[in-house]
């Protein structure tokens, strides 16, 4: 199911309570994007203000943030999308205080024969799944 990456850059980076916004990304995830709790997977790396540059200019006292989910494409519908990709921006503006205009989310959709998890493609789950589903009908 999907997969979050979260750069983000903040002037105070020990005041941030990583799991409550892991929490907080992967329920956001759920409710908006329908998809899986317990499948969601979260990556999350830390950058200095130096390091982080907006304009050619390296952030000074505000927060900015990357947030990239990849899903499989043709799962969410394009209103689906614009909802998530607001509430996300306001879910990181609350945890992370003043935010870079140029903070972005990025939905990134993927062909289902191109990635999964535990070893089999999504493609690969949607067919298995339409034939128990298939058998299940002519029993």
């Amino acid at each position: 199911m999907p997969h979050l990456y979260l750069a983000l850059s903040h002037p105070t980076p020990q005041a941030l309570d990583l799991p409550l916004l892991a929490q907080e990304l992967t329920a956001l995830v759920a409710l908006e994007l329908s998809k899986q709790h317990e499948l969601t997977a979260l990556r999350v790396s830390l950058h200095p203000a130096q390091d982080w540059f907006i304009g050619a200019q390296a952030l000074q006292q505000e927060a900015s943030y990357h947030l990239v989910v990849q899903i499989t494409a043709g799962t969410n519908s394009e209103a689906q999308n614009a909802q998530f990709i607001e509430a996300a921006h306001h879910l990181l503006c609350r945890c992370l205080g003043a935010v870079a205009t140029a903070s972005y989310v990025v939905l990134q959709d993927l062909d289902a024969a191109s990635w999964g998890y535990s070893g089999h493609t999504q493609a690969a789950r949607h067919h298995a799944s339409t034939l128990r589903a298939s058998r299940l009908k002519s029993m």
